[in-house]
């Protein structure tokens, strides 16, 4: 039995030892985890987004044209015909579209061609032309209305407008053609091929300007040089039928065909523009041409099919060499065969 007394009735228990932990949150967590969330519900939204335009890409006809509201007016309508960037078969499609889109509205009083373009394929600019010349045959006015560049085939395809408008900082001009052509008899050499180019005995000018395997001649360039000399005379010859009025001898045109570019002073002083203004001046002058009361119709913007990021990364409509494809035989040959052939182009270099 212990000798110690218990303690007296009411006192207190002996106090007991005890360890506080301390935790102290990171600063700035919670905020970390919020971006961190919102980050990965954006990357989703575009990620779905992306594949449900690119359906909507494959599903819309691609002669259907959009329009977009620029200004809100009666029942009269002008419409906007943009031709934006470098000229090429897609931007020949789309204005051969557009065309028939408004050809078919009965509404429509004039046209303003909105050309920001440093040119591009001959061919391509050559059935722009043609199709804007279709709006002209069928009576409706067609304005030019020029943004930073409309140079060479941008100048091409607009230069028979019943009224050209430049931008105070546009660059116009480079009435030219020019030809781009690959060689690799360089690059041959160094890693040990040598290809052989056979043609029939009947025709020996088959390798003429035809084959980039090897150096060129001086009768490749000259066989090459007719080409570009007949495109030349073709854009010329564009240009002094459409500007007519202004350009009214072989001298005036010699002066401004030469490849040059021009400010949009120096263009209207020679006679390639009429007058320097803004896009609104060239609807202005739409109207006054149509007969129509100032700043009383309807402007409409054409554009081809909304798309994101140009297509879809998963779903695309392949129109172009650009395609992600396996690089097998025949990918090959194609590739050969398009580096050999001479791109002649209306393009400001």
């Amino acid at each position: 039995m212990s000798d110690t007394p218990p303690p007296p009735p009411g006192s207190p228990s002996p106090p007991t030892s005890r360890h506080l932990v301390h935790v102290q949150a990171k600063p700035g967590g919670f905020w970390r985890a919020i971006s961190f969330v919102g980050a990965l519900l954006l990357f989703l939204m575009v990620f779905i987004a992306g594949i449900f335009f690119g359906v909507l890409g494959t599903l819309i006809e691609p002669d259907v044209i959009m329009e977009k509201t620029y200004r809100d007016g009666d029942r009269n309508r002008i419409a906007i015909l943009p031709i934006e960037g470098l000229i090429t078969d897609r931007q020949a499609r789309f204005s051969r579209s557009a065309v028939e889109h408004l050809l078919d509205d009965r509404r429509l009083r004039a046209v303003v061609l909105r050309v920001d373009s440093p040119g591009g394929g001959v061919t391509a600019s050559d059935q722009i032309w043609y199709q804007v010349d279709r709006l002209r045959q069928a009576g409706i006015p067609v304005i030019a209305s020029y943004g930073g560049v409309a140079a060479s085939g941008g100048y091409y395809v607009s230069c028979h407008a019943d009224h050209i408008v430049a931008e105070t900082t546009s660059i116009t001009g480079s009435i030219g053609v020019i030809a781009q052509i690959m060689t690799l008899e360089g690059l041959m050499d160094k890693v040990g091929i040598e290809p052989v180019t056979i043609v029939a005995t009947g025709s020996p000018e088959k390798d003429v300007a035809n084959n980039l395997f090897r150096e060129w001649t001086e009768n490749d360039r000259q066989q090459v040089l007719s080409i570009i000399d007949g495109a030349y005379e073709t854009f010329k010859e564009r240009v002094q039928n459409g500007r007519s009025g202004v350009i009214v001898d072989e001298s005036n045109l010699a002066a401004v065909a030469n490849g040059s570019v021009f400010t949009a002073q120096q263009a209207l002083d020679t006679g390639l523009i009429d007058s320097i203004g803004y896009l609104d001046d060239a609807i202005a002058e739409a109207e006054r041409q149509a007969g129509l009361t100032a700043g009383r119709s309807t402007v409409v913007r054409l554009s081809e099919p909304p798309t994101l990021f140009g297509d879809s990364l998963f779903l695309r409509r392949h129109d172009s060499s650009t395609t992600m494809r396996r690089i097998d035989g025949e990918s090959l040959r194609d590739l050969v065969n398009d580096l050999a052939t001479p791109r002649i182009m209306y393009l400001m270099r």
